[in-house]
């Protein structure tokens, strides 16, 4: 490497270490056009991708990287790290193994191959990785973490927190440790001391506005105007956008800031709804959505569950009811597949075929109120002759929320859909995963954030059939009750 393209790598991790990604980013790029292909420099960009979640341009750099230098550890734990969040499991375990016998020290790659042999269904080897962390690797916050990790995946929360709570012994404070501790004691209804821990996301990604206007609780709301923005997923903001009512309650003049797409059904219910991108008008304070329960001290039996908190829009909802026509027979909304860039995707959507016992039923008209169809499952439609495809007219979520509310049932995976109908009180019948999202917590079949809805749960990781078996025989009662 020539001295001009090491004072620059210098420079990009003088700028990483100070939190100034952008200019590392710029700095290592005029670095790589130097002509000088270093393996380490091209590892840099592809790490600096990878933690921003851009994905396509982290596997190409750091499959660069390793075209100059296969032995590159580092580079490919990223690349295996980066393979898996694109949902290519299968091909990520090669790196993330090659990087454990480079530097076996190294703590990262355990607790990475630790999460993907748990996505393809061997836990035991799972586990097996991330124990040989703490005997192996020199960072034991880290391996503490991936076993929490891994205990969690597992549907082991107890466990899980213990693990979190030995890292935190190691490092107090640890901003890894409380998030994920956090979402752990979430799962068992923990809620006063979840929260606390919960808040710990936001040490890891960052406020997105001036940390000294962020509203956290303590300061007096009367007459000011507060932000209150999404944060995360779709189906987050869908549940907790509830907060809006109690804010307005204690004086403040309430902006809200959400998704594309979110924009049109919000401002339905609410005032001043701004979608992403948009212009905002001045404000005093801010506060990310998912704070707000911990801001406002929500308990376990203060969640607040009063539905329904969104509407349809009438004169759409009136556009659906003309599309579908007469009502002949009961109509069951179906989602059974989400974004699949999800981290958790794999685990929660499903194929379309795996509900074929489900859509051979003729007695229930069956609508697709999901509005992106994978390619396979597109192809295999054609099969299903009872499912209505509506996803084309799901142009936002006011067009979804509408048909929900057209539906006596909607039957879904873990997606915003779910959330939507909960947000509606519509009956709702969901899918989950054997490790399920926090907020579906653990052994119980309904939920305390959304009274209309029903869970139905794997009993072993990534086993359907049961669930879909169960339901078959909650339709046959629920159809018995409404004839």
């Amino acid at each position: 490497m020539s001295v001009y393209s090491d004072l620059l790598l210098d420079a990009a991790l003088k700028a990483f270490v100070a939190g100034r990604r952008d200019q590392a980013e710029t700095v290592l790029r005029l670095a790589a056009g130097a002509g000088d292909k270093d393996a380490h420099i091209l590892y840099f960009l592809g790490h600096l991708y990878h933690l921003w979640g851009r994905c396509d341009d982290a596997a190409w750099f750091l499959t660069a990287a390793l075209t100059i230098d296969p032995n590159h550890a580092r580079a490919h734990n990223d690349l295996g790290e980066t393979l898996r969040s694109q949902g290519h499991i299968e091909a990520a375990v090669p790196h993330l193994e090659r990087a454990i016998a480079l530097e076996p020290s190294l703590a990262h790659p355990y607790g990475n191959l630790a999460a993907a042999l748990v996505a393809l269904d061997r836990p035991k080897d799972a586990l097996r990785r991330a124990r040989e962390s703490l005997h192996r690797a020199t960072d034991k916050v880290i391996a503490h973490c991936d076993m929490g990790s891994v205990f969690g995946r597992l549907n082991r929360p107890k466990e899980a927190i213990r693990q979190y709570g030995l890292a935190l012994e190691l490092a107090p404070g640890n901003p890894h440790a409380h998030y994920f501790r956090g979402l752990m004691r979430l799962t068992l209804g923990d809620i006063p001391d979840a929260w606390a821990d919960h808040e710990a996301r936001l040490v890891l990604q960052g406020l997105r506005y001036p940390a000294e206007t962020h509203w956290t609780g303590q300061q007096d709301l009367t007459g000011r105007t507060i932000l209150l923005y999404d944060e995360q997923g779709l189906g987050d903001t869908i549940q907790f956008i509830r907060y809006v009512s109690m804010i307005q309650a204690l004086g403040a003049a309430v902006l809200i800031e959400v998704q594309r797409g979110l924009g049109s059904l919000c401002a339905a219910n609410f005032s001043q709804v701004f979608e992403a991108g948009d212009t905002l008008p001045a404000f005093d304070l801010h506060c990310p959505m998912m704070t707000l329960p911990a801001a406002l001290g929500t308990t376990f039996e203060s969640i607040p569950a009063s539905v329904p908190y969104l509407a349809a829009d009438p004169a759409i909802h009136a556009d659906w009811s003309h599309t579908l026509g007469a009502w002949r027979k009961m109509r069951v909304g179906l989602a059974w597949s989400g974004n699949a860039l999800h981290a958790a995707d794999r685990g929660r959507s499903m194929a379309l075929a795996v509900v074929t016992p489900l859509l051979n039923r003729t007695d229930i008209a069956w609508h697709a109120i999901q509005r992106d169809i994978r390619d396979t499952d597109r192809l295999a439609m054609p099969g299903f002759p009872g499912l209505m495809d509506h996803s084309a007219a799901l142009t936002d979520f006011s067009q979804t929320a509408a048909l929900i509310a057209s539906m006596d049932l909607v039957i879904s995976v873990d997606t915003a859909v779910l959330h939507l109908a909960g947000a509606l009180n519509v009956p709702a019948w969901a899918m989950l995963a054997h490790s399920a999202d926090w907020r579906w917590m653990r052994n119980r079949d309904d939920s305390p954030w959304y009274p209309s809805l029903r869970l139905f749960r794997q009993k072993q990781h990534g086993d359907w059939s049961p669930v879909i078996e169960q339901i078959g025989e909650n339709l046959d009662q629920w159809a018995i009750g409404r004839g």
